[in-house]
């Protein structure tokens, strides 16, 4: 069973209009771009149910599309 995303549920990327802010689940074997999640939690626990080849990080994804662009700062 996979962790759904609430990704249009997700904080707007002030600089990309419709694009979300959230942590970011990536197949580290072909860098796709996999689902964003509102929390660093919930994208790791779906990253160990899928198995190791797959890394999270904080970024911006563009809604309805597989763009995504990580290793932003998250907030503190």
């Amino acid at each position: 069973m996979t962790i759904r995303s609430l990704a249009k549920n997700l904080p707007p990327d002030p600089d990309n209009e419709g694009s979300v802010l959230g942590w970011g689940l990536v197949d580290k074997t072909n860098w796709d771009f996999v689902d964003i999640y509102p929390s660093r939690e919930v994208a790791e626990a779906e990253a160990t149910a899928r198995g190791g080849n797959y890394t999270v990080d904080y970024g911006s994804h563009e809604l309805g599309t597989d763009n995504y662009v990580g290793g932003l700062t998250p907030p503190v």
